[in-house]
C-alpha cells in the first residue's frame, strides 16, 4: 500500500507520520468539516503486512457517497490480501443490525464495503492496551 493523497480529492487531506516510519495518520475534510481520520500502516516485510484503519467517522457522513468516496479509495490503494478495518460506534445501523446477530457481510456497513470490492472477515474488538479504537470491522482485498 503507498500514500496517495490525491485518490482522496476532492477531499483535503492532512498528513502525519505516525509513531513509526511505515504508519501515517491522515485526516480528510470536506469544505472545512472533519469528515474521519484514516491510519496506514504501509507494512514491513516479510514480518507485517499492510492495513489501514478508518475511525472516527463524523457522523453526518455515515450513510453518504462520501463514506462511500473514502472506502472506495483505500481499495484502489491496497492491493490483495490487505486489510481493512472501519470502526463503526457511531454507525447506528451497523451497530443495531450486529448486536441482533446479523452477519457483518449482510449489514450497511458490510454491504458497502463490499459493493468497494472488499471481503467481510469479521466483526471484532481487540484490546491493545489502550490503542485500540472502537468495535470495527475487518475487510480483505481480494
Amino acid at each position: 500500500m503507498f500514500i496517495d493523497i490525491e485518490a482522496f480529492a476532492p477531499l483535503k487531506a492532512v498528513v502525519k507520520r505516525g509513531r513509526f516510519k511505515e504508519e501515517y495518520n491522515v485526516e480528510l475534510f470536506l469544505e472545512g468539516e472533519r469528515l474521519c481520520h484514516v491510519k496506514i500502516f504501509t507494512g514491513r516485510p516479510p514480518y507485517y503486512t499492510p492495513w489501514a484503519e478508518v475511525f472516527n467517522i463524523n457522523p453526518v457522513f455515515i450513510g453518504t457517497e462520501w463514506e462511500e468516496k473514502i472506502y472506495c479509495a483505500l481499495h484502489r490503494l491496497m492491493s490483495p490480501g490487505d486489510i481493512l478495518y472501519v470502526e463503526y460506534v457511531d454507525d447506528r445501523e451497523t451497530f443495531i443490525a450486529l448486536q441482533k446477530g446479523e452477519a457483518p457481510e449482510a449489514t450497511r456497513l458490510g454491504a458497502l464495503l463490499r459493493k468497494c470490492g472488499f471481503k467481510i472477515v469479521k466483526n471484532w474488538y481487540h484490546p491493545e492496551g489502550g490503542l485500540e479504537g472502537g468495535m470495527k470491522l475487518q475487510a480483505v482485498k481480494v
